[in-house]
């Protein structure tokens, strides 16, 4: 039997609504497969034989996003397949059909129930899951809902540093950051290393500029928390050993007399792996 509840199963081309579903799951302390985060379990396996384990032996579902993509791809397939043999000697449900289209599946019976994804959002779903599961939204705190996301690998960010716990995430995949923030004043904000995909946070001196970050590697990331001012860089390492560099364009705070709590700061992330930043456009 697979250590996981359910299993999402989906074409690449409908990632998008499938990731977000995932993210929602994952703050819910799921225990689901999702290929992008089974990344390196299943590096070096034969995937015929694992997918096909996967499919067929969730300990409670499959969740079949169904699409003309879905069908027409040989992998899908495959996992339809196990999905469906595994449904075949259940007792209760197994797959539950979410659609993103009106694709006929085969083996599928069109008088099978399923949800809309067209009508409902990817966080509205996930929380029927949960429910399907026995552990409705009702049942969790109020925070624990996926943190704002902007997934591009540079830009700017602006959001309410007093909801979500602080956090913003940024990036995608194993270039992920969820970067955490509090006890801000007019001018300088805490940065955090709390959340799990952050290994580190590193300060970067006020007088340096972008020419002088040509190794961001050698800063002090030895506490756990910074405080960068508005104009200042901060450093983030992730758990895969990526970095990200932030730079403090504003920051507003209601209990000071500002409109909003609000946090401006713009991004930058290394996809190869390296730590300069001295040729990024400021």
């Amino acid at each position: 039997m697979s250590n996981h509840e359910v299993a999402l199963s989906f074409a690449g081309e409908d990632r998008a609504y499938v990731e977000m579903v995932a993210r929602f799951l994952q703050n819910h302390k799921v225990s689901f497969f999702y290929d992008d985060y089974n990344a390196v379990d299943l590096w070096g396996k034969d995937l015929y034989t694992h997918l096909s384990m996967v499919y067929s032996e969730a300990q409670r579902y499959v969740v079949m996003f169904i699409s003309h993509h879905y069908a027409d791809k040989v992998w899908t397939n495959h996992e339809r397949r196990s999905a469906q043999s595994r449904a075949l000697i259940e007792k209760g449900e197994y797959i539950l059909p979410v659609r993103f289209d009106d694709t006929i599946v085969e083996g599928l019976l069109p008088t099978v129930s399923y949800l809309d994804a067209r009508r409902i959002s990817p966080e509205i779903l996930a929380s029927k899951i949960l429910e399907k599961l026995g552990r409705p939204i009702i049942l969790s705190k109020a925070n624990a809902v996926p943190a704002p996301h902007s997934p591009a690998l540079c830009g700017h960010v602006v959001f309410d540093h007093c909801s979500h716990d602080g956090r913003f995430e940024l990036g995608h995949g194993d270039l992920t950051f969820e970067s955490r923030w509090g006890g801000a004043a007019n001018q300088s904000i805490y940065c955090y290393n709390d959340a799990p995909s952050i290994r580190g946070v590193a300060e970067v001196p006020k007088e340096f500029e972008f020419k002088a970050l040509s190794d961001v590697s050698t800063l002090d990331f030895t506490s756990r928390t910074r405080r960068p001012a508005v104009g200042q860089f901060v450093v983030l390492q992730n758990s895969k050993g990526f970095f990200a560099l932030l730079r403090i364009e504003s920051i507003e705070v209601m209990s000071r007399g500002d409109p909003s709590n609000e946090l401006r700061f713009r991004y930058w992330i290394r996809p190869s792996g390296d730590s300069d930043f001295s040729n990024e456009n400021g």
